[in-house]
């Protein structure tokens, strides 16, 4: 063999050589890594929630209230007669205030007054007329009948006629009219209280539509009056509070533009819904100075009491009727029953003391997670 041939086979055993031993190292150290990194072990780290115990106790139901007052009582002062409007009555305006049974109105009742004699008049001459046939025919009554005369005054209210003791006389008298010239004597006395016009309670005037020297037809709206002692509120609330809401419960209202604060009971409980916010209407009776016809006040009634509830934040809830809790280092959904809300918070039932609430943040977090506390 040559001596070059030799030496080129010798360099190329010695790199052979060379990588197979590199091969061998590299191998070795990737199985002792790899040994290493099967037998390191894997740690997860548990996420930490927030959780708060609670303890069902007993509150006081709180509704709120809002509306604007109206006058309990609002009337429409008209007449039943015609006439003219008299000087002297009342300087009736806008704002003035008038105690109950004050005269507001004088219509002119002259006519009336004259028409009313007249009849008085015409009744005076048929009783005087039929007085000889009552001597004739019935002896014992005409003492009675003459005494009805002597006492008979036409500027007076009419008294009652005699009563006919026989169905005899009560036919003569019948035939005589007298029965319908009495009542209609008593109608037309009746119908001149008409022509003065009294305040029907104490109270202001809201609206004045007359005056003195104006002409008064039958049923025109003279004023309007409001009673100024009682007024009634009407608030609408959600249909689920009303099984907490009773007759007679008390309701603090307040002013907040005046700064003040009045006492209100609940007077009636309506029937109808509004059907685009399912409220029902409640009326509140308010009494006290100061108050206004149209004034806003709004305020809180105290329902009936609530037993074994608890207030939890709004945020923690998945739904109305579900929330977290840590059971078993796991997150476990619970259903509760919500009772009402009260700014952000709810008052609900159906959790236990021991129940940890998850009140942190509920940002991925999910049903069967491992947590810890």
């Amino acid at each position: 063999m040559k001596k070059g041939t030799r030496k080129n086979l010798i360099s190329a055993l010695i790199t052979l050589l060379i990588l197979l031993g590199s091969l061998f190292i590299f191998q070795k150290f990737s199985n002792q890594k790899e040994s290493t990194l099967s037998k390191a072990p894997l740690k997860k780290e548990l996420r930490t929630v927030k959780v708060d115990y609670f303890t069902p106790e007993s509150a006081t139901n709180e509704i709120e209230v809002d509306g604007r007052l109206q006058a309990y009582e609002r009337v429409s002062i008209s007449s039943k007669v015609t006439g003219i409007m008299q000087q002297n009555s009342a300087d009736v305006r806008e704002g003035k205030y008038f105690k109950k049974g004050a005269l507001l109105y004088s219509i002119d009742d002259q006519e009336a007054i004259f028409n009313l004699q007249a009849q008085k008049s015409a009744l005076f001459t048929t009783i005087s007329q039929m007085m000889p046939d009552i001597k004739f025919d019935y002896p014992d009554e005409f003492q009675k009948w003459e005494k009805y005369l002597s006492e008979f005054q036409i500027d007076q209210p009419i008294t009652a006629i005699p009563e006919a003791t026989t169905n005899q006389e009560k036919y003569f008298i019948a035939g005589r009219n007298i029965l319908n010239q009495y009542y209609s004597i008593k109608s037309l006395e009746t119908r001149l209280k008409d022509y003065k016009i009294y305040a029907p309670f104490s109270g202001i005037i809201t609206q004045s539509n007359v005056f003195p020297g104006s002409i008064i037809s039958p049923g025109a709206a003279l004023a309007t009056m409001i009673n100024t002692s009682v007024y009634e509120m009407v608030s609408p609330i959600p249909l689920d509070e009303l099984k907490y809401i009773k007759l007679g419960q008390t309701v603090n209202l307040t002013s907040v533009e005046l700064g003040k604060e009045w006492k209100g009971k609940v007077n009636r409980i309506g029937n109808q819904i509004d059907n685009a916010t399912q409220n029902i209407p409640i009326y509140i009776t308010v009494t006290g100075s100061g108050l206004k016809d149209g004034m806003y006040l709004n305020g809180e009634l105290k329902g009936a009491e609530l037993k074994d509830i608890i207030k939890l934040p709004k945020e923690i809830f998945l739904n109305p009727e579900t929330i977290y809790v840590v059971k078993d280092s796991l997150v476990t959904s619970k259903n509760i029953t919500s009772l009402k809300r009260i700014d952000n918070h709810v008052l609900v039932r159906g959790l236990n003391p021991d129940d940890a609430v998850i009140t942190g943040s509920l940002a991925g977090l999910y049903e069967g997670q491992k947590v810890k506390i």
